[in-house]
């Protein structure tokens, strides 16, 4: 009986220290897409997520860790949609058109906004630069294994679906930069019909 009460006080204890974190990337991001990272100050994302700035340094070691931290999380969201299960099952063209669009949808938002302002500081500072670098390689390595799953029966092999995947991301990113300029959605909008049908002529073509 004691020891089942220790456990569900450790998973209790467990289960407010992940939502803890989760508020404070939450609110890490957001803040990061409004007022970007050169005005971003901890008592922000303190007040932001409803915590004290204690809450911070208990979590986060400092406050790249938590930086840091914001891009796992913007790069699971960007990608999050990936179920090799389900995208597998779909005939090929569908599978193009749903992951581009997917895609499309995370870079178009919030998140990528955040990501940029993130990846901007990094540039000034080497040592974070190269924290980011690390995170975003450990996360391609897992990625690059879900989308040969997805694309495994075109017959094409890993270098060249990890090719197409970075096509893929390096088009987005422009688009999405694109996408902030007054009057940019029409062009955005044919660009991606073209990529779509560019991959599909590409990945039928065996």
């Amino acid at each position: 009986m004691i020891e089942s009460q220790k456990n569900g006080k450790r998973r209790r204890q467990e289960d407010r220290r992940v939502e803890t974190r989760r508020r404070l990337v939450d609110a890490t991001i957001m803040l990061l897409h409004e007022k970007g990272a050169g005005q971003l100050t901890m008592a922000d994302v303190a007040r932001e997520a409803g915590l004290t700035r204690g809450a911070i340094q208990y979590h986060f070691e400092n406050p790249k860790s938590l930086l840091i931290a914001s891009i796992e999380e913007i790069a699971s969201r960007l990608s999050q949609h990936l179920d090799a299960t389900e995208l597998a099952s779909l005939p090929l063209t569908e599978r193009i058109d749903r992951i581009v669009d997917d895609y499309w949808q995370g870079f178009r938002g919030f998140n990528y906004t955040a990501f940029i302002e993130i990846a901007v500081r990094g540039r000034q500072d080497p040592d974070f630069e190269e924290a980011i670098a690390t995170t975003l390689e450990e996360l391609e390595r897992r990625r690059a294994d879900v989308w040969q799953a997805i694309f495994e029966d075109t017959g094409r092999n890993r270098a060249e679906i990890r090719s197409w995947r970075h096509m893929l991301l390096v088009t987005l990113r422009g688009l999405a930069l694109t996408n902030m300029i007054p009057g940019g959605n029409e062009k955005v909008s044919l660009q991606i019909d073209q990529f779509k049908a560019m991959f599909k002529r590409y990945l039928t073509d065996a």
